[in-house]
């Protein structure tokens, strides 16, 4: 069944698809800015598949960028092939990276060279005390830290964040790597990789004490290709010419797998070569132009043999930072991008660092209270008199701002935190933020109080207008059709009159909602968009006569419009789960307001079905959640696994529903005697691996009946009732270590990160929180738990808030309702009648606290489970 959220892509097919692909590859993205996973294949031969911790993604080659810390990627060809990717391990919390940007295989030794690491906390050695350079964050990897190191002399290293003992040994000898050679600064692969004018020599690995006789192979290829281009034997720390033996002209892509000889398990090395070009810049480095963009820059190409360039001369215009052209030697041709080294621009709000950029930013001042900064990257020779930031209005300087000392910091990044400007730009309209460099003032961010835009509206021509628009830069919308809300969205371009394009297919979908961005499209793939911010506009009043395709998407869209019945069938419920989920959003924006309602209870009516459609609604666990509670899946018995196939593919795209479908095997993870692992099938026995991958370590000790080790995260109490009189700024500083490390669903960070966004809902909250019949809800599960189930009542109580001051904070009691509900629901699941009963009337209590607070309502499901299987275990003997 093709995914509900995967658009159209008709007239891609015609390329044949490869019979096998090599594995993707993590690395640093160009400039350190970002951290990629390389997808090997051509563009047109069809998306991969990623799931990122149970969230999915649809994604064509050459790379996909991380949006942050996960824990693993599983990738899926176009041949259906799976490749599972390590990215963070919680217990080390650190990334190594070689100096061409590589990923070092994290079960390998560090090598005693210089190296990125991109870490949690700090970084503590053993051995002689290394140089480390602090460097911008990577874009999404908000409370890590990206470092250069050297580890010539160390003899092992962690990450102040890992577990105890978590130590990485630094290996002795000679790392594998590339030797001399030289490459070209300004031209660069498609991944940020090096282009070689010069190609390097290979130099062997060797341990400390390591025999000659052990004997190193490496073998060239193209990647993608399995035949070998050249074979080179070599005794350990050896210094190999690898290109030898290999065709002329060497240009393109190589990899050079390397291993002992006798041995199956390899190393992978990649080199971009184009022996025989030559550039030249007009200037090593692109300065900040004082009104915007950048000086101009050309770059001048030349070659020597059969390698050509598409061009000779590569000119660079201000807001231009990089071109593509092409090299080719007659027979093949490959795309480089051609790229001077250049100063930028970059903002960090709530600590979480947004994409670098050449044009001034546009900042919103309701951010500047927050955990926000400004840094500037100059060359390091421009900060010889340090700069200084300056808030200017109408022309008058008001503040000025110097860069915060952080000494291990590459010498021309500056950071200037913003928070100091918060109460001198309240009062005004719009204010500039200028840098003052090298007797320039530069323009580099306006800072404004007001929306970007008051509204939208058709502008008469088959596009939007944007009414009362107040950005003076570059801006972005992402539109989303409210009819099909499993679309991707559509990225456009704002020009400078307000005006957004729109495709003719576009043009009749009806209602849109239009999210705002200042600057240039990230390369994060964007979720569903918030109505209350302030930025997001809707056009309600649009026409819709027809839909983005003709299959199913096609008949949903129509019921949504109010044509028709809601469409039924295996291939229409994971739209209906979209449906579901969004639909409070939807009535908001036009659609059917029984559309919610009509597609949970058409969801409860399909049971295990449901529960394994959602694998492809593309949905977060959170959202899946919320629809679980309200549509009474929750509470759903599942008497047997009757398809581990089949729940094994649920598993890496909805991992929450694939927990409710493997239920009747988790006593297996208890320990318990009457339940020996032994007598699982294998396929039984991968899908219990998932759940502590999925669940984290707490549930080990859950289901093998010991205390709750997080038990009192996520309870709101009188701590929460102090932050709740906190500054913004103060409860985000509370709350901002949260999930800085990927974990697993029932870890206490990911639980604090949860409790967090239900305390941001309070103020909808306290509107359900405060009905009498929300008290009634809490004190029938009280009884219900005291009567034959003390220890899942102590759990319970648990949550108990205390004594309330007024009903003004009925609020707190709402993470007390989400795990009572939850509760209820795994004993109704588990068999027990009265619970089913009491289910249903607690669910329309527990739907609009699962719509406010999904993520919390993700782990409350997660926690009953264990905390009903344990139960159901210890009572068995």
């Amino acid at each position: 069944m093709a995914r509900p959220d995967r658009p159209d892509r008709g007239g891609r097919s015609g390329r044949p698809v490869p019979q096998r692909l090599a594995s993707p590859e993590l690395r640093l993205g160009p400039g350190a800015g970002s951290v990629l996973l390389t997808l090997p294949g051509e563009p047109d031969a069809g998306d991969w598949q990623l799931s990122a911790d149970g969230e999915v993604f649809a994604v064509r080659p050459p790379y996909w960028v991380l949006p942050g810390p996960v824990r693993r990627v599983e990738a899926t060809d176009a041949t259906r092939a799976t490749h599972v990717s390590a990215v963070v391990d919680p217990d080390t919390a650190l990334l190594a990276f070689d100096a061409d940007g590589h990923r070092i295989p994290p079960d390998e030794p560090l090598p005693a060279a210089e190296i990125f690491l991109l870490h949690a906390g700090t970084l503590q050695t053993e051995g002689t005390d290394p140089g480390v350079v602090e460097l911008p964050t990577p874009y999404g990897w908000n409370g890590w830290t990206l470092s250069r190191v050297s580890l010539a002399g160390v003899t092992r290293i962690r990450a102040s964040a890992a577990a105890a003992g978590s130590w990485l040994d630094v290996a002795a000898g000679r790392p594998l790597g590339w030797e001399g050679g030289a490459t070209l600064p300004w031209l660069m692969g498609d991944d940020g990789s090096p282009v070689w004018h010069r190609p390097p020599a290979l130099r062997l690995p060797r341990r400390a004490g390591e025999p000659d006789a052990r004997l190193w192979q490496a073998e060239v290829r193209r990647p993608g290709h399995e035949a070998p281009l050249a074979r080179h034997t070599g005794a350990p720390g050896a210094l190999l010419d690898p290109w030898q033996d290999v065709p002329r002209p060497l240009l393109g892509p190589y990899e050079i797998l390397v291993h002992r000889v006798g041995s199956r398990r390899r190393r992978r090395l990649a080199a971009f070569l184009a022996k025989g070009i030559t550039a030249e810049p007009t200037a090593e480095w692109r300065l900040l132009a004082p009104h915007g963009g950048l000086a101009p820059a050309r770059l001048t190409l030349g070659a020597d043999g059969p390698v050509t360039a598409s061009a000779h001369v590569v000119a660079f215009s201000p807001y231009e930072i990089a071109k593509t052209l092409v090299l080719g030697d007659g027979v093949r041709r490959f795309a480089v991008e051609a790229r001077i080294p250049h100063s930028e621009v970059r903002l960090e709000l709530g600590g979480s660092p947004q994409t670098w950029s050449v044009r001034p930013l546009d900042i919103d001042a309701t951010d500047l209270a927050g955990e926000s900064a400004l840094t500037v990257r100059l060359p390091e020779q421009a900060v010889a008199v340090t700069p200084l930031l300056a808030l200017v209005v109408e022309g008058t300087t008001l503040h000025t701002l110097r860069p915060e000392r952080r000494t291990r910091t590459r010498r021309g990044d500056l950071r200037y935190s913003l928070a100091a400007l918060a109460d001198t730009v309240r009062d005004c309209v719009k204010a500039e933020v200028r840098l003052l460099v090298a007797g320039e003032s530069v323009h580099v961010a306006t800072v404004r109080t007001q929306p970007i835009a008051e509204d939208v509206v058709p502008d008469g021509g088959g596009g939007l207008l944007l009414r009362g628009l107040r950005h003076p830069g570059e801006l972005t919308a992402r539109l989303y059709a409210v009819f099909a809300p499993w679309e991707q969205p559509l990225t456009a371009t704002v020009d400078q009159s307000g005006r957004i394009p729109l495709p003719s297919a576009w043009r009749s979908l009806g209602p849109l909602i239009v999210h705002l961005k200042a600057g240039a499209p990230t390369p994060i793939a964007p979720g569903w968009p918030r109505l209350r911010d302030r930025d997001t506009l809707v056009l309600r009043r649009s026409p819709w006569t027809s839909a983005v395709d003709h299959g199913t998407g096609a008949r949903v869209s129509e019921y949504l419009a109010g044509r028709g019945a809601l469409p039924r069938g295996t291939d229409v419920i994971p739209y209906q789960w979209i449906v579901a989920a969004r639909g409070r959003d939807l009535q908001a924006c036009g659609a059917r307001q029984t559309a919610p309602a009509e597609c949970r209870s058409v969801l409860a009516d399909a049971g295990p079905t449901a529960l394994t459609a959602a694998a492809d609604s593309a949905l977060r666990s959170g959202e899946l959640a919320s629809v679980l509670a309200g549509s009474g899946l929750a509470a759903l018995r599942i008497r047997e696994v009757a398809d581990p196939a089949a729940v094994r593919h649920v598993w890496r795209q909805a991992p929450l529903c694939a927990l409710l479908l493997t239920a009747p095997l988790l006593p297996y993870l208890s320990g318990g005697l009457a339940y020996d692992v032994g007598e699982l099938y294998p396929e039984e026995a991968e899908l219990l691996d998932e759940v502590g991958q999925f669940l984290g370590n707490a549930a080990t000790a859950l289901l093998a009946g010991h205390v709750d080790p997080s038990g009192v995260v996520g309870r709101f109490d009188a701590q929460t009732r102090a932050l709740d009189q906190l500054p913004e700024l103060q409860q985000q500083a509370v709350w901002r270590s949260a999930r800085v490390v990927p974990r697993g669903l029932l870890d206490p960070d990911t639980r604090a990160d949860a409790a967090w966004q239900a305390f941001r809902a309070r103020k909808d909250l306290q509107y359900h929180a405060a009905r009498e019949e929300f008290r009634d809800g809490l004190d029938a599960v009280a009884i219900f738990l005291d009567d034959g189930h003390p220890d899942l009542a102590q759990a319970f109580r648990g949550r108990d808030p205390g004594q309330l001051h007024g009903s003004g904070e009925a609020w707190l009691r709402i993470p007390q309702l989400s795990l009572g509900c939850a509760l209820i629901a795994r004993l109704a699941a588990a068999g027990d009648a009265r619970a089913a009963g009491l289910e249903r009337g607690l669910r329309h209590l527990w739907t609009p606290v699962a719509s406010h607070a999904p993520d919390l309502t993700a782990v409350d499901i997660a926690l009953a489970e264990c905390l009903v299987t344990a139960e159901a275990v210890h009572g068995t003997g």
